[in-house]
């Protein structure tokens, strides 16, 4: 028993001499990895040990060799080693930086991954590369993360997304990839800041995802959110945007109904307080349960969504704002032109107003938007109404793309009885442009059934004029627009 012990005591002891012997080797050897040794310089190491990794895009690239004091006492001078893959990417103008836990009120909280793990190094190479790195290169290392780096981690924009400009008195932290908020729920993100050239404001660079740009009219108010408190000592204070202490963000808010829909390339300016308001509680139309229709047979008709704004001025009272939305339904005419045909009463204030007197209103800054499906904005002329008084009306969209799509001449009829027993089909457009259910033509619409387009076996063949409230709407036939306005 004795000689076993003995035995496996001896091997235990050669085990760990080997293996020593293997750990030192490795370290001996360390320089004879292939790869590039380069030097950088930072202000403090803040907590980088030897052994923590290099990092190129999130990927590993190489390994931090040690840790020193510069000869003059003033610098922590990083030994790195990139791998041959890494190497290619360091260039004159890359910038390195130590990825730690910062929390900061202008950039908020980074580095959080470092929290339950080693401090590491990373580094960004611009897309204009410079020239490639030597070996034994000595760099000076950044402080924090480079702006650059934390624009190339937003996502791409999309097709149909919104791009705006914000003009903000002050900054308050926002950066690049700072969320933009609405109703409490992330609707895009920000894309760039900058300093106006003359100093009086900040040029913040936003985008809005195509699903939500529907939320930004011209009418929407911005701020810049930071924690606000506001109460008194008996009554109890309140703390708004409370969740900007660390991360500050772009909040807006706008009624809604108020306003049009704003194309790209809008600028807004925002305000340099949280503005009071009060959000509007959830419609009752959204607990309207509606029935489980079938789809369409075709999905080739073309709906957008409508948004007409104007005012009417009154010499003796105030003057009075006219918002209206609706649908209309989309083609190309024999002339190649994008025409959408609608309710006159949805986009002719004229049409449905009156002065004082009974007489013809006046009216003026009519703005006409038109949301296609794919999330683009384009503004709309009114070419034609009908000269009998009939409630249709017909748009021409400005700087329409070439390839855009159009509802097809076989699914609109514009002549010829309609069998009897054909069931009538209302086809409206949601806020975000999308086709909305079916209804029946003889169950009173929804207002995003205005202008909408009748369809009888699969064919439009008219729009639904304006409604009055609780009463199914009148379809004004498509047959009264005029030959050279319909499509091939």
């Amino acid at each position: 028993m004795h000689r076993f012990r003995y035995l496996i005591g001896s091997l235990t002891l050669i085990g760990a001499v080997l293996g020593a012997f293997w750990v030192v080797r490795i370290l001996r050897h360390l320089d004879d990895r292939p790869g590039l040794p380069l030097q950088v310089e930072f202000r403090e190491a803040r907590g980088l040990r030897s052994g923590a990794n290099v990092r190129y895009r999130g990927v590993n690239v190489g390994v931090v060799r040690s840790i020193s004091i510069s000869s003059d006492g003033t610098k922590a001078v990083a030994q790195l080693l990139l791998d041959p893959p890494g190497a290619q990417h360091a260039c004159v103008n890359s910038s390195f930086w130590i990825v730690t836990p910062r929390f900061s009120g202008l950039d908020g909280a980074t580095g959080l991954d470092t929290l339950v793990r080693d401090s590491y190094v990373s580094f960004q190479t611009p897309t204009d590369r410079g020239t490639a790195l030597v070996a034994g290169s000595l760099l000076a290392g950044k402080e924090r993360p480079p702006a650059a780096s934390e624009a190339e981690s937003l996502e791409e924009v999309e097709h149909g997304d919104l791009l705006m400009s914000l003009l903000v008195p002050e900054n308050h932290g926002l950066k690049p990839g700072s969320a933009v908020i609405f109703r409490g729920m992330p609707t895009g993100d920000v894309r760039s800041v900058a300093l106006a050239s003359a100093g009086t404001h900040v040029e913040v660079s936003l985008r809005i995802a195509r699903k939500h740009r529907q939320t930004v009219t011209d009418k929407t108010s911005f701020w810049v959110a930071r924690p606000y408190v506001s109460g008194a000592l008996f009554s109890g204070f309140t703390v708004t945007d409370v969740t900007a202490l660390l991360t500050p963000f772009v909040g807006y808010y706008g009624d809604p109904g108020k306003g049009v829909l704003v194309q790209d390339g809008y600028r807004a300016a925002a305000t340099a307080n949280r503005p009071a308001f009060e959000v509007a509680p959830v419609p009752g139309e959204a607990l309207r349960q509606l029935p489980v229709a079938k789809p369409a047979a075709a999905d080739d008709l073309v709906l957008v969504r409508i948004t007409y704004a104007a005012v009417e001025r009154d010499t003796w009272s105030s003057d009075d704002p006219i918002q209206r939305q609706g649908t209309g339904v989309l083609f190309l005419d024999r002339a190649g032109r994008v025409v959408v045909v609608t309710a006159r009463s949805l986009v002719d204030a004229s049409f449905t107003e009156t002065d004082l007197f009974g007489g013809a209103p006046d009216i003026e800054d009519e703005q006409l938007k038109v949301l296609l499906r794919n999330g683009t904005v384009l503004r709309a002329g009114r070419v034609w109404v009908d000269p009998t008084g009939k409630d249709i009306a017909a748009l021409v969209l400005e700087e329409a793309p070439p390839d855009l799509r159009g509802t097809p001449a076989n699914r609109m009829r514009f002549a010829g009885a309609i069998e009897a027993g054909a069931t009538l089909s209302i086809r409206a457009a949601g806020a975000d442009a999308t086709p909305l259910p079916a209804v029946e033509a003889s169950r009173p619409p929804t207002s995003d059934a205005h202008g909408a387009p009748v369809t009888a076996d699969e064919e439009v063949i008219g729009v639904i004029a304006q409604p009055a409230e609780g009463v199914a709407g009148t379809v004004v036939a498509l047959e009264l627009l005029p030959t050279d306005l319909r499509p091939q």
